[in-house]
């Protein structure tokens, strides 16, 4: 048999040479170097975070940044974990992450809780929460929270106020049930330190929301209102008149900055007696001192126009400076049939009078390549609303998450000869009007004086 040699520069391995090969292995020190130094350890850490920010939404970058350092993984996961999101299913294992992790519980910044249709009302009182989480201070940097589909009260998922609470500053509540009109409002007074609140959808068990039945009222005195500076304020379906006029209540004064109404449908059936043809809501804002904007999105023509009235009729801010109204620029879907001319006699009055803008925002589908909807609805607003746009402070803006501003800025290329009206010709066609239904009011005067 012969032996193979092979030659790479090392002595030839063969069954003889083998072990004089390995021992003298064995006997050869090995120097060791220090190892490169990484440019990046000489950063002061304030410019790294900074880098690492910029890879926030970068999910993979952020877990390899964790492998890096123990300062570079302390900044890391406090983006990772910035915003949680649990869902029922993944409740659990997210309960077991704080308990074992006390690192996890104060990277925490926004919290989202959403357990289906249902599935979260299958709970038992005695099964952990993670809304008792935050209770117990598990979250204690916890700024927003948002809810839904969750039951409280009875014996499915109890809280008790606690101090944790206080650190956070946005609620937001949709498809809630509550047991009792006291415990939604008990659960709501939990939070001291609230700039935004959003409801919609929230109901109690003893209330039947239907128009013909009268709410529970919360017991005067039995839940403080807490002394809240609310720069958004939210309402959807379901706000229960016994929740407002606990937030309305005296002496506490109540400080909204932007009241929005989500679907003003809900804001007609609160009230005891009040239906969909009620001319006016039992909802009075004139505690909101601090008042700057009032938005409507109501989808239905029919509602939307009777509740901007109704709202515009007590509201009593002087510090109202922006009207914003959603419409579909479709507007033969019933839109052209709301009384905008008696709106903008509203907005024209001295109770406006720091008024500066009435936004009007279009949504909608596809039109003609002549002409978009979009620019039709522009042309036909500005027709109704001819002293809100001479004044300067009418406003469109297309909000259709399929359209650009491709529309807007074709529409502000176009002559204006070709694409409305003289200003002149508007502005005598709205006197002509009034002079038809014979009204003498200081607007009038005015106008006239343009």
């Amino acid at each position: 048999m012969s032996t193979v040699s092979y030659t790479l520069g090392l002595p030839s391995l063969s069954p003889t040479t083998m072990p004089t090969l390995l021992q003298s292995l064995l006997r050869r020190r090995f120097t060791a170097h220090p190892a490169k130094t990484s440019p990046f350890s000489q950063l002061p850490l304030e410019i790294v975070f900074l880098i690492i920010d910029q890879f926030e939404w970068d999910i993979l970058q952020l877990r390899k940044f964790c492998l890096v350092s123990r300062a570079w993984s302390s900044h890391a996961q406090s983006l990772l974990f910035r915003d949680v999101f649990v869902r029922w299913k993944t409740s659990a294992r997210f309960l077991r992450l704080l308990q074992t992790s006390n690192e996890l519980g104060r990277y925490i910044s926004s919290l989202t809780v959403i357990y289906g249709h249902g599935s979260g009302w299958l709970g038992t009182q005695d099964e952990p929460s993670v809304l008792n989480a935050i209770a117990v201070e598990k979250m204690p940097n916890l700024r927003t929270l948002d809810i839904s589909y969750l039951f409280f009260g009875g014996q499915r998922d109890t809280l008790h106020p606690a101090a944790a609470w206080g650190s956070i500053s946005r609620l937001q509540m949709h498809f809630c049930r509550f047991d009792t009109t006291d415990t939604m409002v008990a659960f709501i007074a939990s939070f001291p330190r609230l700039e935004s609140l959003d409801v919609f959808q929230c109901y109690t068990l003893d209330v039947n929301v239907r128009a013909h039945e009268k709410p529970k009222q919360v017991r005067h005195g039995a839940i403080a209102m807490p002394a809240w500076h609310l720069k958004y304020l939210a309402f959807g379906e379901f706000p229960h008149n016994a929740l407002i006029n606990w937030m309305l209540a005296e002496p506490a004064d109540l400080v909204v900055d932007h009241l929005r109404i989500l679907t003003w449908s809900c804001l007609g059936c609160i009230g005891g007696g009040a239906g969909p043809g009620t001319p006016e809501v039992p909802l009075s804002i004139r505690a909101c001192i601090a008042l700057t904007t009032l938005s409507f999105s109501e989808r239905s023509a029919y509602d939307l126009g009777r509740g901007i009235i109704s709202m515009l009729l007590q509201v009593a801010s002087p510090h109202l400076t922006t009207v914003s109204i959603l419409i579909n620029w479709h507007l033969n879907a019933g839109y052209l049939d709301i009384p905008w001319e008696e709106i903008e006699d509203m907005l024209t009055t001295d109770a406006f009078g720091h008024l500066k803008t009435v936004l009007i925002n279009m949504w909608g589908g596809g039109g003609s390549s002549v002409m978009t909807p979009y620019e039709e609805a522009v042309l036909l607003m500005e027709d109704r609303l001819v002293i809100l746009e001479a004044r300067g402070l009418l406003q469109f803006k297309c909000v259709d998450w399929d359209s650009d501003d491709t529309a807007g800025r074709r529409l502000r290329a176009m002559p204006p000869r070709q694409t409305r009206p003289t200003l002149r010709r508007r502005i005598s066609r709205k006197v002509a009007g009034w002079m038809g239904r014979g009204d003498d009011s200081s607007e009038y005067r005015n106008i006239i004086t343009l």
